[in-house]
């Protein structure tokens, strides 16, 4: 009895598990490259965005001015048009602060 009731518990926890981690998955979405911004530099092409946890926004790799660190010091939120799964690309600017770690919420065109 105890066995059979364990088995079925885990089984149960097992199928939640699963189910919670299919709803979480976000649509994949790629930026475009941009020399001295978003994307893989001296690339061409586009660069697949990486969500971060479930907080609603991307971050891709980007060109990183200065000295960039390992910590999060300056992060920032910017909004970036998409059509569909394409998002267009990025430059770093002074409007955009230091650009360490530039996250972004894909907007609507």
């Amino acid at each position: 009895m105890t066995r059979s009731v364990l088995i079925l518990w885990l089984a149960a926890c097992c199928a939640a598990t699963t189910a919670a981690a299919a709803a979480v998955q976000q649509q994949p979405l790629r930026v475009e490259r941009v020399n001295m911004g978003s994307g893989l530099q001296n690339a061409r092409g586009t660069e697949n965005a990486l969500p971060v946890g479930s907080l609603g926004v991307w971050h891709v790799p980007q060109y990183l001015p200065g000295y960039p660190t390992a910590a999060t010091i300056w992060p920032r939120v910017i909004f970036l048009q998409c059509t569909g799964d394409l998002c267009a690309g990025y430059t770093i600017t002074p409007e955009v602060g230091r650009g360490e770690y530039l996250f972004f919420v894909p907007a609507d065109k």
